[in-house]
C-alpha cells in the first residue's frame, strides 16, 4: 500500500476512536484530537494543510452551532458549549486535514480516465439531492450556488476525488456516531437511518470549498 495511504488510514482509524470510544470523556477526547493534530503536523504535512485546519475550525464551528440553534440537529452529551461538544473544532481540523491527505494520496494512484465517470456520478448524484430535499428556498438557493461554482470553477480532478473522500468518510461517521446516540436529526429524511439526504452533499461541498481556500494562493500564483 501507499506509505500516504496507509498514514492517512492510520490517522482515520484514531479519529474515529477518538470520538466513538471517548465520547462520554470529553476532556480525553479533547486531548487525543489534540495529539491527532499534531501528528497530522509533524509527519509529513503539505505546505497548505495548516490553513485547511483553520478555515475549518473557523467555518465548520460557527456552522454547527448556528444548526444547532436552527433545530436541525442535537448533541446528547456531557460539557456542551452553544450545544456543541467542547472538541468540535479539533474534529473540522483534523478531518479536512484528513481528506486532504487521502486526495493526495489517491490522485496518483488513480487513472484519469476514472474521473470522467466520477464527475457524471457526483453530478446524478446531486440532482436526486436537490430533487427529494424538502429544505427552505434559501436553501435551496445556496445549495444551488455552491453547485453551479463547482460545475463552473470547481471541476478539476482534485475536486471530485475531495468531494467523494468528504462525502464518503463524513457520511460513515456520522452515521455510526447517529446510530450510537451521541447526536441525533430533529427531522431526518432516512427516518430508520436517522441521517438526512443532505448528508453526503454537506460533507462533500465542505471538503471541495475548504480545501479551495487552503490552496487559493497556490492557485492564483
Amino acid at each position: 500500500m501507499n506509505i500516504n495511504l496507509l498514514f492517512a488510514s492510520m490517522i482515520g482509524g484514531i479519529l474515529f476512536a477518538s470520538v466513538v470510544y471517548t465520547w462520554h470523556y470529553p476532556l480525553l477526547t479533547t486531548a487525543l484530537l489534540i495529539f491527532t493534530l499534531l501528528i497530522q503536523l509533524h509527519f509529513r504535512p503539505h505546505i497548505h494543510d495548516r490553513k485547511a485546519m483553520i478555515t475549518a475550525a473557523l467555518l465548520g464551528t460557527p456552522a454547527e452551532a448556528i444548526s444547532v440553534y436552527l433545530g436541525e440537529w442535537r448533541y446528547h452529551g456531557i460539557e456542551l458549549v452553544l450545544g456543541l461538544p467542547i472538541w468540535i473544532p479539533l474534529v473540522w481540523a483534523n478531518l479536512f486535514a484528513l481528506y486532504r491527505r487521502f486526495t493526495r494520496s489517491l490522485l496518483t494512484l488513480l487513472p484519469s480516465s476514472l474521473f470522467i465517470g466520477m464527475g457524471t456520478l457526483i453530478a446524478a448524484y446531486c440532482f436526486i439531492t436537490l430533487t427529494l430535499m424538502d429544505k427552505m428556498p434559501i436553501v435551496y438557493l445556496l445549495y444551488a450556488g455552491f453547485l453551479i461554482a463547482m460545475a463552473g470553477l470547481w471541476h478539476q480532478d482534485e475536486d471530485l476525488l475531495i468531494f467523494l473522500v468528504g462525502a464518503l468518510l463524513g457520511t460513515l461517521g456520522e452515521y455510526v456516531c447517529v446510530q450510537l446516540g451521541y447526536w441525533s436529526y430533529y427531522h431526518p429524511y432516512f427516518t430508520r437511518l436517522g441521517v438526512d439526504i443532505t448528508l453526503s452533499l454537506d460533507w462533500g461541498l465542505s471538503a471541495v470549498i475548504i480545501n479551495r481556500i487552503a490552496e487559493y494562493n497556490k492557485r492564483t500564483e
